[in-house]
């Protein structure tokens, strides 16, 4: 009786055998004093691998393109991570993530939508992406701009620009609402 291995379980047993060796030689090969911590900066790889093997499979197994919204999401946390990390960000997490979800979730779906060659959930993907990216950068100038929760300013911009960019997207917002032509175009969408 031939015994097929998935190609799930081949790419997870090469993972694991990759990572073991690493780990070996860390342990017993002198490292040389390069100036780069990689325990320190090189952590938030271990979570971006795993989320990208999620969406390898998810993008290459039709019948696994599930894995694409975990894989994106799992991708997203890694990259946030990194960037916190490399940085010293982590105070971002108050507004960042909404990149994880609901803007993985939306990378996911649209990722899946191609995958199945399904427009609705490539459409349904960008909205929920187009939300996180909005969350985002709503709490980002509130918690970056009013609270300076980072520590940082942003200037001029910070002070004039950002105010105004967000009382006129606003403002659209509640025009586009009121207005004739924006309710009537409202209710074709429903």
């Amino acid at each position: 009786m031939e015994r097929r291995v998935s190609g799930g379980s081949l790419l997870l047993g090469v993972i694991l055998v990759l990572i073991g060796a690493a780990y070996l030689l860390q342990q017993f090969v002198p490292q040389p004093s390069l100036g780069l911590d990689l325990g320190h900066y090189g952590w938030p790889i271990f979570v971006i691998l795993p989320g990208v093997t999620l969406l390898v499979l998810g993008l290459t197994v039709r019948d696994l393109s599930g894995l694409c919204i975990p894989g994106a999401i799992v991708t997203m946390t890694g990259i946030v991570l990194a960037i916190q990390n490399t940085f010293d960000l982590f105070a971002t997490w108050a507004y960042a993530w909404a990149l994880v979800a609901p803007g993985g979730v939306g990378l996911g779906l649209w990722l899946q939508g191609l995958v199945r060659r399904r427009p609705s959930l490539r459409a349904a993907g960008l909205r929920t992406m187009g939300i996180g990216v909005a969350i985002f950068l709503v709490g980002a100038a509130f918690f970056e701009g009013v609270i300076h929760i980072s520590g940082r300013e942003f200037g001029p911009f910070g002070q004039l620009v950002l105010p105004l960019l967000l009382i006129g997207v606003g403002a659209w917002l509640l025009l586009r609402r009121a207005l004739p032509f924006g309710r009537q175009r409202d209710s074709y969408e429903r």
